[in-house]
Parts: structure tokens; sequence; C-alpha cells
């Protein structure tokens, strides 16, 4: 599907506007793009909530369980820095797959999907955690009316920043994240401090945990990886994407397994027991106030209060930029692929996707979800999109190199490995069926890139020339290389 794209205007399927040009060539830096990556995955968040969920389900055998996580994520980060070393789109995903135009786009789509669930499961966070520290201060805000407004500004501020500039919103998740992160690891010390750091045979030998609750703690310990990739939105704007990306993606995801491999050893030092757990709101808050740094309580809450906010924000960035590539190939309606005139960012997608973020939790929690339930219903939709996406990318990996007629018998075994990890997680989330409604959650899911793969169909009917540009915009990291026929 790679075509050697020197400029946008070049590969436009629709006529170019002057006052929308494009996204800002060259003006991303690999510290951005780190950045994007960072933010998306939002480690914050995933050290307050997903680890202690982990815990819940694998107990003595959480450190295992993460790394077992950490090894699937790693197997995919891999496969896909393999790609954006020799090709960059703001398309991200769906630029690399080379199994025909119809799965190119059911990659695109699905996970435009899993960036809007994802980025609600934030957003949902944000106001949760918000309404705590407010109401820590003696303002009223966990009621349901209040946590409707909370919700509604954190979708504006996750929509305001990406329009405003990515540099802009990839920094802010950057400094968010450091800060948030110091004190969750302040937190962590104090906690070590206090139970003493010791060697945990229990943690080590999974005492009392067999390997079918390893895995299926595994299977959760998968999700706080999610987001690694989104460093690929930003092809279109890094001045180095072929070494910008595949670092920004393998060292995200490095770096969080290390950072949730440590978290975990020491909260599971720390918490009693799983039913002592289970019945904490906020378990990491509980362990501050075990440690004698219950002080540190609200600077927590705030710390994930903004992660929150960075991690949807960078969800729509990397979902808007999708939506603008498709539009200016000519895939989806114009007015997705126009650009704010003075910051160059696609601000008509951000501001949909952002709305659709918000407007999700929004409707269940106003007809009566529990927002922590809304969190979970969101997450674990928002979770099949990225599935499908890295699913469908570890398949077209050795297709791709076989095509540029590159080696492929290594890159085939990982590929495998890959596909057979993350074939495991769909499946761990569908068997046995969950109880209602998140039973429904993966037909919905199947619904909705259904919807969008008709779409795309009836296009290649009406208009196969526009339906054909689908990766047209892409950039090869070399420029000898033709364009490869992708059979629709």
């Amino acid at each position: 599907m790679s075509v050697d794209a020197s400029s946008e205007s070049t590969t436009s399927r629709h006529p170019e506007d002057p006052a929308h040009p494009g996204l800002a060539a060259g003006a991303v830096s690999a510290l951005d793009v780190f950045g994007q990556s960072l933010a998306a995955t939002g480690p914050s968040i995933a050290i307050g909530g997903t680890i202690p969920a982990v815990y819940l389900t694998a107990g003595n055998g959480s450190l295992w369980a993460t790394a077992v996580g950490t090894v699937i994520a790693l197997l995919v980060a891999w496969v896909v820095a393999q790609f954006a070393r020799r090709a960059a789109s703001a398309g991200s995903l769906y630029s690399y797959v080379s199994l025909g135009r119809g799965p190119a786009f059911v990659t695109g789509w699905g996970l435009v999907v899993g960036y809007v669930g994802i980025a609600a499961a934030c957003l949902v966070g944000a106001a949760v955690y918000l309404g705590a520290l407010l109401e820590s201060a003696g303002l009223p805000a966990t009621g349901t009316a209040a946590q409707l407004v909370l919700l509604v500004l954190a979708a504006a501020a996750a929509s305001v920043l990406p329009v405003q500039g990515v540099r802009l919103s990839t920094r802010f998740g950057i400094v968010v994240e450091a800060v948030s992160l110091l004190v969750i690891l302040v937190a962590l010390g104090a906690a070590v401090v206090h139970f003493g750091l010791r060697f945990d045979t229990a943690q080590f030998t999974a005492k009392g945990v067999d390997l079918n609750t390893v895995m299926l703690g595994a299977v959760l310990a998968v999700a706080v990886f999610v987001g690694f990739e989104s460093a690929g939105s930003l092809g279109a704007e890094s001045r180095d994407p072929f070494r910008a990306i595949p670092r920004a993606v393998i060292g995200t995801v490095l770096g969080a397994g290390v950072l949730y491999l440590v978290s975990t050893y020491v909260q599971v030092l720390g918490y009693g027991s799983a039913a002592d757990l289970a019945t904490s709101a906020a378990p990491l808050n509980e362990l501050t106030r075990a440690s004698g740094v219950g002080w540190l309580s609200p600077l927590l809450n705030a710390g994930i209060v903004v992660s929150a906010v960075a991690c949807g924000s960078a969800g729509v960035n990397a979902a808007a930029r999708s939506l603008y590539n498709l539009s200016r190939e000519g895939v989806l309606p114009a007015l997705l692929g126009r650009t704010h005139p003075v910051h160059r960012t696609p601000h008509l997608a951000v501001y949909l996707l952002g709305a659709a973020s918000g407007l999700l939790p929004l409707v269940l929690i106003a007809t009566g979800s529990g927002e922590l339930e809304v969190y979970a219903w969101t997450a674990a939709f928002g979770t099949f999109g990225y599935l499908l996406a890295y699913l469908l990318v570890a398949l077209a990996l050795p297709l791709h190199l076989r095509r540029r007629r590159e080696p492929v018998a290594a890159v085939a075994v990982v590929s495998v490995l890959a596909v057979l990890a993350i074939g495991y997680v769909t499946y761990k989330n569908l068997v046995p069926v969950p109880a209602w409604p998140v039973d429904v959650l993966p037909y919905a899911f199947a619904g909705i890139v259904l919807a969008g793969l008709g779409w795309y169909l009836a296009l290649l009917r009406r208009d196969p020339d526009r339906a054909r540009a689908l990766g047209s915009r892409t950039i090869s990291a070399h420029p000898s290389d033709t364009a490869e026929e992708q059979p629709a």
C-alpha cells in the first residue's frame, strides 16, 4: 500500500482549500512523538486503577500476570515498529495493513472506535477523581448531576487541547504524566519504607494461584498498554518519523512495563488481601494512608484527573488523524479533512470525536448507570478496537516484507506469536460469557465495524477510484518503492 508521498497536496483526493492546507509537516519532534504514546497509554491511570484490578483477579500471581502482559505488548510493539521503520502516515496502523483495502479500512475504523471507547473511559475516570477531590475540599461533587457537569468539562478540555496544536497536547501529556508518576513513585517509596522491601516468595512463586488465574490477570494487564501505537498517527507531522515513531512505540512499552512490574510488586506487598482491596474505592489512596503518607491522597487524585484528561485528549488526537487521513484520501467526507487555519490541526474531526467520547458515557450515566460501571464498559468496548487492529497488523507483517523481498522467516515467528497472544486475549474476553451488559459489547463493536465496512464497500461500487485511493497518502522510507497492489 505504500507510495512515496512527498507532500500532502500531491496525494489528496479532495480539492485543496487554501484555508485548510493540511497538517504541519515537520512540526513534531521526537519528544512530541513519545509524548503522544505516553499520554495515550496513561501509566498513572493504569497504576492507580488497572493494576489493583489485576491483583483482584490474580492475587499472588499478579507479578507474573503483569510480566506476561508486558511480553504480549512487546510482541505487538515490535510488529508495529517494523512497519513504522518503513512507512509513515497520519493514518497510523491502517496504512500498514497489506491484506487488501477492505482489511486496511477495517483496521483504521476499528482503531478509531477503540480510541473513542478508551477516551470515554478516561473522561469518566477524570470526572470521578475530580469529584472525589472536590468532595475532600468540602464541595458536593459526587452526585449524578455533578458528575455529568464534570464529565462535560473533561470532554471539553480533551477536545480543546488537540485543536490548539499537537505540540501543546503532547507536551502537556509529558508534563502531566511526569508529575503524576513522581507523586505515585513517592507513594510507592513510602509503602516500601513502611512495609519493608523484602523478597516476597509468595509473589515469585504465585503461591495459591494456578496458571489459568495468572493468564486471566494477564488479559487485564495487556489493557494497560493500549495506546502505545498512537505515535504512528503523527507520521505526517514528525521531523523524522522512521526513527522517532519506532523508538516511541518500543520505548513506551519497555518503560511502562518496568514501571508496572515495580508498582505491582510494591502494591501487592502493601495490600493485606484481595478482600480488603475489593472494598476500597481508591486502592492507591488506601495504600498511602496505610503507609503514613495520607497527605499525598489529594495530590494523587489531582494527578490522576489531569492524566485522565491527557489520556482522553491523546486518544482523540490519534483518532482524529485517522479520520483526517481517510478524508484526504477521499474515503470519508471532505469536511473531516479540514484543518484549523492557524494551528494546522484536524479541528472538525477532533470536535466530532471529542463529542462522541463525552456523549457515550454522558447518556449512560444520565440514564442511571454507575460511573465505575460506565468506566468498565467503555474501556472494555474500546479494547476490542485495539485488539482487532493489532491482530490485522500482526497478520500483515510477513506478507508486507515478502512483497518487499525482505527476509521473512524470523519476522514470521514473532508475528505468529503476536497473533496467538492477541487471539488468546480476545478469547478470554469472550469466554466464559460475561454478565450483561458486558456480554453485548462485542456485538455492538462488531456492528459498528461492519457498518463502517458497508460504507467503504458501497463507495467501492459507487466510486472505485476514490475507494482505491485508500493508503495513497503513506510516505515510504524508501522513495524507490512502488505502490503495492491492494485488492479490495
